[in-house]
């Protein structure tokens, strides 16, 4: 904004808090917070901030956003490079075998994957070619769509492995590069009307909120302008993905301030290196407990959409945020 306001505060709801620390508006209360002034000063900047629409996502008749209960995206990892490797399937059996274990525990959409995206810098994942990628796609999809009827999402970088997983029945592209590794993925996305998880991924100059908000707002620029409706737009704050795990950390305090795009908000935090960073765990197997923490915090904080390799015990945690998260709302109210 370019300035110091000062607005004043009277029993608002933690998003007020939240919109004003973006706005860089320090919160007054007591007799300072008496004239109507500060109050008319106050919703004219946050309303030219932040429209009061917010998006609702559709997948396969599958709503996503505010107003709707926190949806669990399950893993379903097809890459033995893979930073977690006790959740890899490779075969026809283990395939289905897990997709109906995580529909059974409560998954409303399926991520397929098929080539890590682990940060290299930490787990040294090799990189495989788009045709591996592609191969192994094709050949788990169906497996996969002979026993579910679920949401599907495919989560690549490349717009040919996502066309054709749409065309096998995928509903929906998890782009983890953010709109910023093919350039013909948005058109792809407009012409098959389908919905997108767009993701702040900067790497390693991405050390800051500050700098994985302006990634995301660029990616969202780019998403927008190209064509692809708001409605069809689920944004990811990119937790995990290079960033310092102190910035992780951050993030998930600070969920709040990605409201401004007025999109759901897909959170990521399932065995991921920050949490072992904080508990001196090596090994993503020991970071259960960790990352049931942090789920319940990312609810609790805005998150509408839940990615993980653990559906039955994320299923708990999403709960747990969803009731803190509905009895201080109506304390507020």
């Amino acid at each position: 904004m370019g300035q110091r306001h000062h607005v004043p505060y009277a029993n608002h709801k933690a998003e007020f808090f939240k919109a004003c620390h973006s706005l860089d508006i320090t919160v007054l209360t007591g007799r300072e917070a008496k004239s109507a002034i500060f109050y008319v000063l106050l919703f004219s900047l946050l309303l030219e901030e932040y429209p009061l629409v917010k998006h609702i996502v559709e997948i396969d008749g599958l709503r996503i956003g505010e107003g709707y209960p926190v949806r669990l995206m399950g893993i379903l990892n097809l890459s033995p490079e893979s930073f977690y490797k006790e959740t890899t399937v490779r075969e026809r059996l283990s395939i289905q075998q897990l997709v109906e274990k995580m529909e059974g525990e409560g998954v409303d959409i399926i991520d397929i994957g098929a080539a890590s995206t682990a940060p290299s810098d930490i787990y040294g994942t090799p990189t495989i070619s788009e045709r591996e990628e592609l191969t192994r796609v094709t050949s788990a999809l169906g497996y996969i769509t002979d026993v579910t009827n679920l949401p599907l999402s495919i989560d690549t970088v490349s717009s040919d492995v996502a066309e054709a997983a749409l065309d096998m029945g995928v509903s929906m592209v998890n782009d983890v590069s953010g709109l910023h590794s093919d350039s013909r993925m948005t058109d792809l996305v407009r012409s098959k009307d389908v919905p997108i998880v767009i993701m702040a991924n900067c790497g390693a100059p991405c050390e800051s909120v500050s700098s994985s908000l302006e990634f995301l707002e660029e990616s969202y620029t780019i998403a927008v302008k190209s064509g692809i409706g708001q409605e069809k737009i689920i944004l990811d704050p990119g937790i995990g993905f290079g960033k310092p795990a102190e910035v992780d950390f951050e993030l998930l305090g600070r969920l709040g301030e990605f409201v401004r795009f007025n999109q759901p908000l897909l959170v990521g935090v399932s065995r991921k290196a920050f949490i072992g960073s904080q508990l001196n765990q090596e090994n993503p197997a020991e970071r259960l407990n960790g990352s049931l923490a942090a789920t319940a915090i990312a609810v609790n904080n805005g998150a509408n959409v839940i990615r993980t390799h653990d559906v039955r015990e994320t299923h708990t945690a999403v709960r747990i945020g969803e009731a803190i998260l509905q009895q201080v709302t109506k304390v507020e109210e």
